[in-house]
């Protein structure tokens, strides 16, 4: 099993938690990137990566006219999204099964950096846009999570491996800043419209943080490598040094909209 379908199988295995604790975090900052693309004159959109659907009814409200056909390569994450919107279908992003030159408009939300290849689904993409067709992505820029360091330490220092998840599907640092991206889209044959970023800051309770990384943050991946006795030890020395922090996260979200270019 290759690392894009191992990583299919653990969002699978995940959905519902990532559904329950992150979606509702990370979805309402896909929102303005819809204001910059030509949704209300679109007739078929492509959202890639749709994940659990979580914009999907603000995607198809800005798209009147439009059939939005979203896609995943995680089935599990594929059943809630169909909970919102019945066109769904099983796809990899770096070979979609569509007819060339049939989408007006793409969107691809916090999961290019999981491409092994983001290149590669970006030429896709293309690909698969009609000349003058639009792309719209959202990733991660800079990030200060306030708990991630302090998972760390103790999991380091509870003998925890490291993350398991293969480094070819974490590719953030290809695309981090706006110059990246804007290397990366014209890389691969787009015409730059404009890349943007905004700082994006989210209030956690202790209890929502721990979920979060309990059920499908890093901190999951790698707690499951210790033994239950370690394990626990981990975890309340991570909620008690956690319950002294000011948990307010501060993350800097890249946007950039892009045109493919007529032949």
């Amino acid at each position: 099993m290759n690392a894009s379908a191992r990583l299919a199988r653990e969002y699978s295995a995940k959905a519902e938690a990532y559904e329950r604790h992150w979606a509702p975090v990370i979805g309402p900052m896909a929102l303005p990137l819809f204001a910059e693309l030509p949704l209300r004159s679109a007739r078929r959109v492509l959202d890639v990566g749709a994940g659990t659907g979580w914009h999907l009814g603000a995607l198809t409200a800005a798209a009147p006219q439009a059939r939005v056909l979203a896609v995943d390569r995680a089935e599990g994450m594929l059943r809630i999204a169909r909970r919102r919107a019945s066109d769904c279908a099983a796809m990899d992003a770096q070979a979609l099964a569509l007819r060339s030159s049939s989408i007006d408009v793409a969107t691809l939300v916090f999961m290019l950096f999981h491409l092994p290849d983001p290149a590669a689904g970006l030429r896709e993409v293309r690909r698969v846009l009609h000349s003058g067709g639009m792309a719209g992505v959202v990733t991660w820029g800079t990030s200060d999570r306030v708990d991630l360091p302090i998972w760390t330490e103790a999991l380091d220092a509870h003998g925890a491996s490291p993350d398991p998840r293969d480094p070819s599907v974490m590719q953030q640092g290809r695309m981090d800043t706006s110059t990246k991206l804007e290397e990366l889209l014209g890389s691969t044959g787009y015409a730059l419209s404009r890349v943007w970023s905004r700082t994006v800051e989210h209030r956690w309770t202790l209890d929502e943080l721990l979920a979060v990384q309990l059920t499908c943050g890093m901190a999951a991946r790698r707690l499951a490598t210790l033994s239950p006795v370690a394990r626990e030890a981990c975890q309340s020395s991570v909620r008690a040094r956690l319950a002294n922090v000011d948990l307010l996260d501060r993350s800097e979200v890249l946007y950039a909209v892009a045109v493919r270019p007529a032949d």
